[in-house]
């Protein structure tokens, strides 16, 4: 059987072995073991007792079937680039002896209980040891193992399926898998990989009831071959190492003969091509457009100096190490195979001295022995602190530097945006001599894998094992509330903080709900491990809201159906999660839901961060928002979000602010981003954005009073809306809410409300407070203003009836344990308290 790819390369499967019967089978591999190893003791009976060429022919022998013994459980062929390069391959020369036994006995698994070869081949890889120690990894116990296997036992074979065809397929879609992996071979992991990429309806129904996605798997199986290697640092020094070594591989650098010593330099830096020859560093998981750029950069003539630019603890090293590792494998252009890898460290320059003039003639010291080399690559992580070092005189570390700017050396530097923007960006010599890089934030995946490695040294240091589902968990919850730190360092900050927790608690694992609860901690959010409790909050929003809200259903409804349809996934995911428009006369109620929305849907009210607009009615009130082109002064709007990103944006009287600063939420309601004043990207995806607006509250009375339809009212007022906004800003709300003129019976449920609230309060005191009927209505006269709307109520209702209760207690004629009952008497409040 064979098939074509895409680059016309033909992939067949041609080995006997995997079709003959099973008695067959064991008597090949009787007769092959026996000739190998009675081979091997007769080869040796002529070495010892043998004389002449037949001990010549014995230790030829001994060689030759001591290495055919210790290949029995190889592939005939690795898999790399001079066996992938052909016409035609066949992809059975790249089955491990393991593997073939697997596809044999799934064609016979498949035969003898009538199953699918799919279910069957799953069922058999459950049983694997490697692949059981792997989902060991996933928090799959042998009990759950167990449960699966029973379920694969009911896929029962309809159709009779040709086991070539299956074969082929499977193995082709492995060799992928095998690469990424690193594999030397199609063996168990990379087969059970490719069988996730099946289409037909039986496997992907398979797929999903097995409930395993192929990316945790993929992650499992690296970290279970890594758990092999005890002398190696995961994360440190992860590399794709050999995994025999009779295909060895080129991992030393070539060092250039005419090489000078660099004794300053060596004093004070780190040599990376040596780290990485003893296997420290090395890994790099995600950042390969990156690196890629790095090193076209690095090989080109001229201007080949390179300026890392990203956050801290974003991976801006880790591409750096990366090219160490490579260059110790010679796996990079020729024009860099001479080349050594040496970091400068800035701090140890300082070592044993008091004066930044000493320090900066070391660094003198250390340019004129880099320029007298032709093989060194010179690492200045953090450059912008050599703008910091000032000798007196006011030459700086940096203007020391310069020569090597200009020189034959190729120069890797690192800096923030932040620093690059205050120190490095208005000299022109970083422009002139720099091409500037910027490293992006690793994706989930890519961060989930990184911390499933580093979780196996932890483990390994602390003998506290961290759940799958917690690194997960990290991961999921940093990407959304700790936005103001990037992938991975977030995600490895919650973990390592889980890990002191468990530790001092001395527990032996951390959960899922360990990392939910210190998230919870750092927020101030209430978050559950269950998205079952989301979905029936989300469901009952309505209920929820007015439980503390009166009044403005056709509001609360448009909000809530934009929400539920937001986390149901039917809104665009990189827009904010809602965008609304309230509009209405003052105090009716819509700053009121706003800040019931922050607490029944992000847990608190602290969660609503709110802006008068009417303050931002000149120009320079965007500078105010996304911070000043100068760098000095931080945004409030964005500097508030990174330090909150799931909240509520209040922006209060919306159309009081300036054209300029309302245009600035043109990208921020479309996409769901800002960008600072530093260049930074700020995400708002996490956000409900509000604006209110006073704008026609006349006109809302008067047609309410008309008995215009509310629907035909709201399309009245958008069209009415645009002599205060522009048509493009209000296309951008995902609503426009119209909110109605409150009445005296809306207005007695919002102090029933309010008094509730104050009973509660006492209730805590141990003191019962009842309200009579009148005390309601009184109340709602006083509180109610025709321009103000209900704000005035709770002005009223501290000045009648807190203002007494204060000093009843304070004159301690009420106590725990008392009753106080309030009525109106004579349009007087009266309060009686009874023991």
């Amino acid at each position: 059987m064979e098939t074509n790819s895409k680059n016309q390369t033909r992939f067949v499967l041609r080995d006997a072995y995997l079709f003959w019967p099973r008695w067959k089978q064991f008597l090949y591999r009787v007769f092959f073991q026996a000739f190998l190893y009675l081979g091997f003791l007769f080869s040796l009976f002529l070495v010892f007792l043998g004389f002449g060429r037949y001990r010549a022919g014995g230790i030829l022998g001994v060689f030759f079937f001591f290495f055919a013994i210790l290949r029995k459980n190889m592939s005939d062929c690795p898999v790399n680039e001079k066996y992938l390069t052909k016409n035609k391959i066949n992809l059975a020369v790249f089955l491990s002896p393991q593997a073939k036994d697997l596809l044999s006995e799934t064609r016979f698994f498949s035969q003898e209980r009538h199953l699918s070869l799919i279910a069957s081949f799953f069922y058999l890889c459950f049983n694997e040891p490697e692949i059981i120690q792997s989902l060991s990894y996933l928090d799959y116990t042998p009990e759950h193992l167990g449960e699966l296997r029973e379920q694969l036992l009911q896929y029962s074979s309809s159709t009779k399926e040709s086991v070539q065809d299956f074969f082929l397929q499977l193995t082709r879609e492995s060799l992928a898998e095998a690469q990424e992996l690193k594999r030397d071979s199609l063996d168990v992991y990379s087969l059970m990989l490719g069988a996730f990429h099946f289409t037909d309806p039986e496997a992907v129904k398979l797929l999903e009831e097995l409930g395993i996605e192929k990316n945790d798997l993929a992650i499992a199986f690296a970290i279970n071959l890594l758990a092999k290697k005890k002398n190696v640092e995961p994360i440190k020094g992860l590399t794709d190492t050999p995994q025999n070594f009779f295909r060895p591989k080129k991992i030393r650098v070539n060092r250039s003969l005419t090489s000078r010593p660099t004794p300053t330099l060596d004093k004070f830096s780190v040599d990376f091509t040596d780290l990485a020859q003893r296997l420290k560093i090395g890994v790099m998981v995600g950042h390969l457009t990156e690196y890629e750029a790095l090193v076209k950069i690095l090989s080109r003539p001229g201007k080949n100096n390179v300026l890392l630019l990203g956050e801290a603890g974003i991976g801006k090293e880790t591409i750096v190490s990366y090219l160490a590792y490579n260059l110790v494998r010679g796996q990079v252009p020729p024009v860099l195979r001479d080349y050594r890898l040496i970091a400068l460290s800035f701090s140890s320059l300082f070592q044993d001295l008091k004066t930044p003039f000493e320090a900066c003639n070391r660094l003198d010291q250390i340019v004129k022995e880099v320029l007298a080399n032709n093989d060194i690559i010179l690492y200045l992580s953090d450059l912008h602190n050599y703008k910091l070092l000032t000798q007196e005189g006011g030459l700086s570390a940096f203007e020391i530097l310069k020569p090597l700017f200009e020189g034959n050396t190729p120069l890797i530097a690192t800096s923030t945006p932040v620093d690059f923007h205050r120190l490095l960006e208005i000299d022109s010599t970083v422009k002139n001599s720099f091409e500037i890089i910027r490293v992006q934030e690793v994706s989930e995946v890519e961060a989930l894998k990184i911390l499933a490695f580093q979780s196996l040294s932890w483990q390994r240091k602390t003998k506290i094992k961290i759940s799958y589902q917690a690194l997960k968990r990290a991961v999921l919850l940093a990407k959304r509330f700790l936005t103001d730190t990037p992938l991975p360092s977030s995600a490895e900050s919650l973990l390592t903080e889980a890990l002191e927790g468990a530790r001092q608690r001395k527990q032996k694992l951390v959960t899922e709900q360990d990392i939910v609860n210190l998230v919870s901690v750092k927020t101030s959010i209430p978050l559950e491990v269950s998205q079952g409790e989301e979905t029936e909050r989300l469901l009952s929003l309505e209920q929820d809201i007015h439980k503390s809200f009166i009044n403005q259903e056709e509001a609360v409804a448009l909000v809530a159906d934009a929400l539920r349809q937001y986390r149901a996934g039917l809104a665009n995911p990189n827009k904010p999660i809602g965008v609304f428009l309230f509009v209405g006369p003052t105090g009716v109620g819509k700053t009121e839901l706003s800040k019931i929305l922050a607490k029944v849907y992000f847990g608190s009210e602290k969660l609503m961060i709110r802006f008068d607009m009417s303050e931002y009615q000149d120009q320079r009130g965007v500078f105010r928002f996304i911070g000043d082109p100068e760098g000095q002064t931080s945004g409030v709007l964005t500097e508030a979000v990174k330090e909150r990103p799931f909240s509520l944006i209040l922006l209060d009287e919306f159309e009081k602010a300036h054209p300029k600063v309302l245009d600035l939420f043109l990208p921020l309601f479309d996409e769901g981003r800002l960008t600072d004043n530093l260049g930074n990207t700020i995400d708002f995806t996490n956000t409900i954005i509000i604006a209110t607006s006073n704008a026609l509250s006349d006109y809302i009375k008067d047609e309410i009073e008309k008995g215009t339809a509310f629907n035909t009212l709201t399309e009245q007022l958008k069209k009415k809306l645009t002599n205060y906004f522009n048509p493009e800003l209000l296309n951008r709300f995902d609503e426009v809410v119209v909110f109605r003129p409150l009445t005296q019976e809306h207005l007695k449920e919002i102090v029933k409300l309010k008094l509730n609230s104050l009973q509660l309060t006492m209730l805590e005191k141990k003191i019962s407070l009842e309200f009579d009927f009148s005390v309601v209505e009184r109340l709602a006269q006083l509180g109610y203003n025709p321009i103000f709307g209900a704000r005035p109520l709770d002005t009223v209702i501290r000045h009648f009836i807190k203002d007494e209760l204060a000093q009843l207690i304070l004159k301690n004629k009420v106590k725990a344990g008392d009753k106080v009952f309030c009525t109106v008497v004579n349009n007087n409040f009266q309060l009686t308290v009874t023991s």
